[in-house]
């Protein structure tokens, strides 16, 4: 036997729809214009304490927040014809792929400045306005929804504060189905892109599948909750036995009907805005005139009819006012369309209760008076307004020449392309750019200046540089170093690099108080230079490991400043933990760097090492035998070291080197001497004040 499409009233079944229903003057609490105040303090569910309220109301913000950053991706590929699963986001500037903790909603844009992480790249407010508005809408329709057992629906007759309703609750997933649908296709239009068709696609099958489903029996038995009808307002305009309507027709039959006639008038009103105004003041293109269909399909024909009319009334002021704010002129249709059937999920029960020809009392003149309404609305704002910042792109494709090269691209050109290009990108962002040999001088004057407004900036008046070999490490590393190479001999007696290997471990352990030696002579001459704002003698290095490594522990352990010139190597590209992080600096230019080192010098240190350290040595010595740079003491630390590795008598002997170029080197043998023959080449510290 086919079931009636409506349930007749009984206490088990308190909602149900009555074609002959009085329009709502019985006494309730709720009947008076519910809207303005949004319930107040009342929303939520009375019968859970004020916390579980609020994590349910947190967590479909949170839900909203994230369908509207879906939306951003939709918004913007979808006209493109992009997917908009794969690939996944990425700065447009840069191309970087965004991680997850910097997609999350609204936060992580205000964490992050408005910018991108990489590059810098501003990102646009809209993306987070996009965002908030959607959690919004989703958070205020659901509180005069669920909570209230779909007090905001029409033709309910016993209501009040329940518990969870799931019928409801899907009823409400149907309904934000449509709204975040039509934002999209109001956006998209908003940026001058047509709508594409796929963008209805999912709102259109869902639209007409779902009343179906819902209406089946096992459905409806499944559902032991209140069951309400996907379609609270039927199709049919006429008066019918309280307690029934249409005989004889199946629930499935007359959700079909309701589901065809809401998508017909919708269709047809949509088709009227749009046919007027061609062709150069179009409102509504062809393409969005899914939009109102989409309307009449999920919320009834008189849904479609009511707000199309207002639609294009509202539209027809902006048209006006549009005169004056040029602005305005790019307001479309569909965004004062997508507001109406916001307020209207709101204010639904509370209209049809004041007007009641939009509920079952309306009948084929009400889609008559509407239809004329939206055609001469239509027809002033297209006489009135400015012209429409946007065609329909069918026409466009007709307005080109034949032999145009562009017919093959879309109508809207390729923004993603533009953005994406290397020459939209600014030079100081562009790598590729920078990099090219044409701008090593450029490139020059950076690694000058970076670090020279840096080290000013952070009160750096003048510097000791310490020098020494990579490979002198602590005395316990040495000591391990000095084990395994031991053990690695004694397991291959016949090796000789395994004896070699031993033989070196043992020198590095003779060396290694050298280490223990530059982190003293750090900590002594940081103790006493750094008290102040502006620092004296502050330690640089190389940034590397060893005596380097050394330097910087031992300003680091008296928490004074430390510098690091790190230099881009094969193997030694890290700098050392120690250094103080605003004043370690990368270089790419020997020249930058060597000319950095001396600057602001007032002393060298050299500890014994290799070729680096020798190339320091000899590149200060040469300057200051030139007299090419400010005089200050050069120190070899080790004197029975360097008289081995180079004999400078030995040049002076021989007739190389002057005899008063051996002055400029002196030798110190503890950390207090080298600090003593610094300060009293300069006179800044009195010998009583060392430490």
């Amino acid at each position: 036997m086919q079931r009636s499409i409506l349930l007749l009233h009984s206490s088990n079944n308190p909602f149900f729809l009555h074609s002959s229903l009085p329009p709502f003057h019985h006494s309730s609490p709720l009947s008076a214009p519910m809207f303005p105040l949004l319930f107040a303090f009342q929303l939520g569910y009375p019968h859970m304490p004020p916390w579980a309220n609020a994590l349910i109301a947190l967590w479909i913000w949170c839900f909203g927040a994230n369908v509207g950053s879906f939306m951003n991706v939709v918004i913007f590929r979808v006209p493109e014809g992009l997917s908009v699963v794969h690939p996944g986001s990425r700065c447009p500037k840069c191309l970087n792929h965004i991680g997850w903790y910097d997609n999350i909603p609204v936060i992580s844009w205000l964490i992050l400045r408005a910018k991108c992480r990489f590059c810098g790249l501003p990102i646009s407010s809209r993306y987070p306005t996009i965002e908030t508005i959607v959690a919004a809408i989703f958070l205020i329709v659901a509180a005069v929804g669920p909570p209230t057992r779909g007090n905001n629906l029409p033709y309910v007759t016993e209501f009040g504060w329940g518990g969870m309703d799931v019928p409801l609750w899907l009823i409400y997933g149907f309904h934000m189905l449509l709204v975040t649908t039509l934002i999209c296709a109001a956006m998209i239009r908003y940026d001058g892109h047509a709508t594409p068709r796929r963008l209805y696609v999912p709102a259109l099958a869902i639209g007409l599948t779902a009343p179906l489903v819902w209406s089946l029996p096992f459905v409806t038995s499944s559902l032991q909750y209140t069951w309400l009808p996907l379609h609270p307002v039927p199709f049919d305009a006429i008066g019918h036995v309280p307690g029934a309507t249409i005989k004889h027709m199946s629930p499935a039959l007359a959700a079909l009907l309701n589901s065809l006639s809401g998508l017909a008038v919708g269709l047809s009103m949509g088709w009227i805005v749009a046919a007027i105004g061609k062709p150069k003041r179009q409102r509504l293109t062809v393409a969005e005139i899914p939009v109102v269909g989409l309307c009449g399909l999920f919320l009834g024909w008189q849904a479609a009819c009511l707000l199309a009319a207002i639609a294009t009334i509202l539209d027809l002021l902006t048209s006006i006012v549009s005169r004056l704010n040029h602005k305005l002129a790019r307001i479309p249709w569909t965004g004062h369309f997508v507001l109406l059937i916001v307020l209207y999920l709101i204010a639904w029960r509370w209209m049809v209760n004041h007007f009641a020809w939009l509920g079952v009392e309306s009948t084929i003149a009400n889609f008559g008076l509407s239809a004329l309404v939206v055609g001469f609305a239509s027809l002033l704002a297209t006489k009135l307004g400015k012209p429409s910042p946007w065609k329909d792109p069918t026409e466009q494709q007709h307005d080109r020449p034949v032999g145009d090269a562009s017919m093959s691209q879309p109508a809207e050109g390729d923004l993603h392309g533009i953005l994406n290009s290397p020459s939209y990108r600014l030079a100081e962002d562009d790598p590729d750019f920078l990099t090219r040999p044409d701008l090593r001088p450029v490139r020059l004057q950076l690694e000058l200046l970076k670090p020279e407004m840096i080290l000013a900036e952070q009160g750096v008046d003048s510097t000791i540089v310490v020098f020494g070999g990579t490979q002198i490490v602590p005395p316990e590393t040495a000591e391990a170093r000095l084990a395994d190479a031991k053990e690695a001999a004694a397991a291959n007696p016949d090796d000789p690099r395994a004896k070699r290997a031993v033989g070196r471990a043992e020198r590095v352990l003779a060396k290694s108080p050298y280490y223990d030696a530059s982190r003293d002579f750090s900590r002594l001459v940081s103790s006493v230079c750094q008290n102040n704002e502006h620092c004296d003698y502050v330690v640089m290095t190389g940034g590397g490991p060893g005596i380097m490594e050394a330097a910087n522990r031992g300003a680091y352990d008296v928490g004074a400043k430390s510098i690091g010139l790190n230099i881009t190597l094969p193997h030694e590209q890290a700098p050392n933990p120690y250094i103080t992080p605003e004043l370690c600096f990368q270089f790419h230019y020997f020249a930058l760097r060597k000319m950095h080192f001396l600057l602001r010098a007032k002393a060298l240190v050299v500890f014994p090492g290799g070729f680096g350290t020798l190339d320091e040595l000899f590149n200060t010595l040469t300057l200051r035998q030139t007299e090419c740079m400010q005089a200050i003491p050069i120190i070899l630390y080790g004197k029975e070291y360097w008289n081995t590795v180079i004999n400078f008598q030995f040049l002076a002997d021989e007739g190389v080197i002057a005899d008063e170029h051996l002055d400029l080197l002196d030798y110190a043998e503890t950390p207090e001497e080298a600090w003593e023959i610094i300060a009293k080449f300069h006179g800044d510290a009195p010998h009583g004040e060392q430490a």
